[in-house]
């Protein structure tokens, strides 16, 4: 079954905003970007990440990182290169070690949203999320300045596309964990 998300196109603008979402960043202060910031900003309503997070059959209680295969859900795209999110081609080590999400300066890692460490946490309007992803040299330097978008092609949503741009104000910028 597919959904048309075509009404929220406008709003992933405001909660993504092109200049304002995407950072390249310096993690651990030796004046050399290694990481992507995606910053995200709650502007529908307050909310309270639940204890229970279930979507469709998907649980996060029940759900094994080692199993999970993206490339079954659609094509992901940066700019026109295709992204290979195949069980194969992920490895979750890595991602686990190099994958945090911030909000109001604390940071939880992969194993701290499956524990369920977020739950009970209140999302205020206009608060904002970050994922932080450190990358190897050789992905970062796919992130120039200039514009870029992020594409899903799926057949569970329409067409999704995030269109970002990266210049002197969010590359290559020494990351604050208390603005995030």
């Amino acid at each position: 079954m597919s959904y048309d998300i075509s009404a929220f196109k406008v709003l992933i603008k405001k909660i993504f905003p092109p200049n304002k979402s995407v950072f390249t960043v310096d993690i651990d202060g030796d004046a050399k970007t290694d990481s992507l910031q995606i910053k995200f900003i709650n502007l529908l309503i307050p909310f309270v990440i639940p204890e229970e997070i279930e979507i469709g059959d998907f649980n996060i209680k029940k759900f094994d990182p080692n199993t999970l295969d993206l490339s079954k859900y659609g094509e992901f795209y940066l700019d026109d290169m295709e992204l290979n999110f195949s069980k194969d081609s992920v490895n979750l080590g890595i991602i686990k070690s190099r994958l945090l999400i911030y909000h109001k300066g604390e940071s939880f890692n992969l194993n701290d949203i499956i524990e369920g460490k977020l739950s009970g946490r209140t999302i205020n309007l206009n608060d904002s999320i970050t994922l932080l992803i450190k990358l190897d040299d050789d992905t970062l330097k796919k992130f120039t300045k200039g514009s870029h978008c992020f594409k899903i092609k799926s057949d569970l949503v329409s067409n999704l596309e995030i269109n970002f741009e990266l210049d002197e104000n969010n590359m290559n910028i020494k990351f604050d964990p208390d603005n995030t």
